[in-house]
């Protein structure tokens, strides 16, 4: 599978459209884990002040289309109660040490500040299964025309090797974000796992809802499905992704 950058940022724009109005007039964001920097633009471009940090190695450095700080990974480079809201979005589930990083939010939120993470959700986590499977199927069935005709400068062994790969990829449920393995994420990827979290670390969940878009991790449809056919599937398959908008417990929290 390849990482198709104008199919995710895509999918991007579709979630910042709902989840606009619940960025205030004359905000200071942060966005966290910004990636491409597509959504940070797009709330620029609605003159939000917006400031986009991201770890140096991430697998977009390379597609960035907005000014992005570089994370060291451990504290942010911002100054203590410095922004508004603190935005991201398919980031979390990736964070190793969620406590310190959430720790971090609260040192430079601002008072009355809020959080808007965007999460992958159980439903994701399954139909990438699914689509996996499927996915394997569809190489396998490709495998024989490959091997008889080979691309130029690609060996018959090279293909093979290249092609089981991809099959056993799509069989093994391989974890997506932190954890050991991709079945534990249909729990730690649902609302409850996600609320005990926050709440554990010193956050209210002050509202949360799925965003109403249908995808996977694969890409065997990708492209070819129409916006309002990823909306409704999503009414019948699940949301790929769930907001949770939290706001940081009062006082000084130790955990």
């Amino acid at each position: 599978m390849t990482l198709d950058i104008a199919y995710l940022n895509r999918l991007r724009e579709m979630e910042m459209q709902s989840l606009l109005p619940l960025f205030s007039p004359g905000a200071r964001i942060l966005e966290f884990g910004a990636g491409t920097g597509q959504q940070a633009k797009f709330l620029a471009e609605r003159e939000f002040e917006i400031v986009a940090v991201d770890l140096p190695a991430s697998t977009y450095a390379a597609e960035r289309m907005f000014p992005i700080l570089d994370y060291d990974g451990e504290r942010l480079p911002l100054a203590s109660r410095s922004v508004d809201v603190i935005f991201s979005s398919n980031v979390l589930e990736h964070v190793e040490d969620l406590p310190a990083i959430l720790a971090e939010f609260r040192r430079v939120l601002r008072a009355g500040g809020i959080c808007l993470h965007v999460l992958p959700t159980p439903a994701w986590r399954f139909w990438t299964f699914v689509t996996g499977l499927a996915q394997s199927l569809t190489t396998v069935l490709a495998l024989p025309a490959l091997l008889a005709a080979p691309p130029a400068g690609d060996s018959r062994a090279a293909i093979f090797r290249k092609q089981s790969r991809q099959v056993i990829g799509g069989l093994l449920p391989r974890a997506h974000g932190t954890d050991t393995n991709g079945i534990a994420e249909l729990w730690s990827f649902s609302r409850l796992a996600w609320r005990h979290k926050f709440r554990r670390l010193g956050f209210d969940v002050i509202e949360e809802r799925p965003l109403g878009l249908f995808y996977t991790g694969n890409l065997l449809l990708g492209p070819k499905l129409s916006d309002r056919l990823r909306y409704r599937l999503s009414g019948a398959l699940g949301s790929a992704v769930r907001l949770y908008v939290l706001r940081p417990v009062p006082g000084d929290w130790r955990g």
